[in-house]
């Protein structure tokens, strides 16, 4: 299996207003959304614990970390006067998951923050969250 990186910026934890809120507010469509209470996922029971909205990238789950970033710096950087007072306001995470499979002859995917990134994570006041999963070939055992 090929390694696999998933980025996403989220904002968590609002009561005050809704994720469509969000959305008008940014004017940016998010990837998905989570409604306390709500399921999170129709096809499963699992209910969300509080309110998210989730803002995936255009790109597969195989794109470079570097690519993923870019594009939602970017995107963040130019409405960084809309998401200034949400990320002031409530918990806001860059959510990057890193999928890394023993001997397909890749190496670890990198995750390279710079000195934009940092900036941007700085000013707009955002943490970022990495969780790494490894699998081998005796996992599937």
């Amino acid at each position: 299996m090929k390694n696999e990186i998933i980025l996403r910026f989220c904002i968590w934890g609002f009561e005050d207003r809704t994720p469509d809120d969000i959305t008008r507010e940014t004017g940016v469509t998010p990837l998905l959304t989570h409604v306390k209470g709500e399921r999170k996922n129709p096809k499963f029971t699992a209910l969300a614990k509080q309110n998210g909205w989730i803002l995936g990238t255009p790109y597969d789950k195989y794109t470079p970390f570097e690519q993923q970033m870019n594009y939602l710096s970017e995107l963040l950087a130019e409405k960084k006067d809309v998401f200034k007072p949400l990320c002031d306001q409530y918990y806001c995470e860059f959510s990057c998951a890193l999928f890394v499979y023993a001997d397909n002859g890749e190496s670890t995917p990198q995750v390279h923050l710079t000195k934009q990134h940092n900036q941007l994570l700085k000013e707009l006041d955002i943490e970022f969250d990495l969780d790494l999963y490894c699998y081998s070939d005796s996992d599937e055992e």
